[in-house]
């Protein structure tokens, strides 16, 4: 039975965790034995405070969030060395004691220190990169020492090519999504009701609530407002309704753990520009609205939206109602609604898993 650790981790985002859960998924229907294992921890009480303070720092201080990024992106060796540094000896016993066949990286800040550490203590084990990133990775991904690359469009892969990777280093996977959003069969209908789930569509506070307020105004919209975490939106939406009767009809959420469901459910979802729900969105044949992003981080990912013509673009809230309104008014959902179906990307899964497999064999 061949072994795979793949290296992610739990709270900087939904993104690497439900990537990691669909790659292992498919691997163990394979027969393989999978870890995954957050690295974060293995960096001592500076990795714990790094991965704790994500979350914070995207939400409530995204300037400050912006200037770590963009250290990141300008001093992306001495970044790579600081954690190579600090996650080598306990990632090597890590190693050691699991004895993988393969070793599989979502995580764009465990790429150089592994391939370094596995260079330097002489470990012959296939190492792959899974980027998650869908239009223009940062440069933390970047591994040329990584036996392959596992991009989600093509256009990162050229992307990757004029950068001087290989052809045979990159394979165009997809994005891996969880199974048990199933496409649909046929393109969703638009009915008497506009369905609109929205989740966590900002980072701003303020914004989500401006978002929710506009929309509302749309007579004929069913909304339900997921907020995950965020302990803090939860309590401003709720409040917000008991003092304004429009927004009597929204539906909030906290934490859910049947988004299959709702995104069954929608014809149009507004999220920020996480690559895991864009491609949760179009993989459910749902209409998207990319409605913000984390500084420095998924700027432009909402091309993948605009391209695949399967939604739009809105990051100011006092423009939001009139967008939709134009959607229904010049019957534009419908063929936003159909080329979802297409827009591809959004079952890398199985890829990854049979790669793997292939060169486990």
């Amino acid at each position: 039975m061949k072994k795979v650790l793949i290296l992610m981790a739990e709270r900087t985002g939904t993104g690497h965790k439900s990537a990691a859960n669909a790659i292992e998924r498919n691997l163990v229907a394979q027969g393989c034995t999978v870890k995954q294992l957050n690295c974060f921890p293995l960096m001592g009480k500076v990795g714990v405070n790094m991965e704790n303070c994500y979350i914070p720092l995207t939400t409530k201080h995204p300037f400050v969030w912006k200037i770590s990024h963009g250290f990141s992106q300008v001093c992306t060796d001495i970044m790579h060395g600081w954690i190579y540094h600090h996650v080598k000896k306990n990632l090597l016993k890590e190693i050691k004691a699991f004895n993988p066949d393969v070793i599989i990286s979502v995580h764009c800040m465990f790429t150089k220190a592994v391939s370094r550490l596995l260079c330097k203590n002489h470990l012959n084990i296939p190492f792959l990169v899974n980027v998650i990133d869908l239009v223009n990775p940062p440069k933390v991904w970047r591994d040329k020492r990584a036996q392959m690359s596992l991009v989600p469009t093509e256009k990162v892969r050229e992307q990757y090519l004029k950068l001087g990777f290989k052809p045979e280093q990159l394979i165009v996977s997809g994005f891996p999504i969880r199974e048990d959003i199933v496409p649909p069969k046929s393109p969703k209908t638009v009915g008497d009701k506009l369905h609109i789930l929205m989740v966590n569509p900002s980072i701003n506070l303020r914004k989500n609530l401006a978002y929710v307020r506009e929309l509302s105004g749309i007579e004929n919209a069913e909304i339900t407002f997921v907020c995950g975490r965020d302990e803090r939106l939860f309590k401003a939406l709720t409040r917000a309704k008991e003092r304004n009767p429009q927004l009597s009809k929204v539906n909030v959420l906290g934490f859910v753990r049947n988004m299959p469901e709702l995104l069954q459910w929608a014809q149009v979802l507004l999220t920020k520009a996480g690559p895991n729900m864009l491609l949760e969105g179009t993989r459910s044949g749902t209409a998207v609205i990319v409605t913000g992003h984390i500084p420095g981080q998924e700027a432009k990912n909402y091309q993948y939206i605009t391209a695949n013509r399967c939604g739009a673009r809105c990051e100011n809230p006092r423009k939001i109602r009139a967008l939709v309104q134009s959607w229904l008014d010049n019957d534009l959902l419908p063929e936003y609604l159909q080329n979802a179906l297409h827009a591809g990307a959004n079952d890398g899964a199985k890829v990854i898993a049979d790669y793997i497999v292939g060169i486990c064999h």
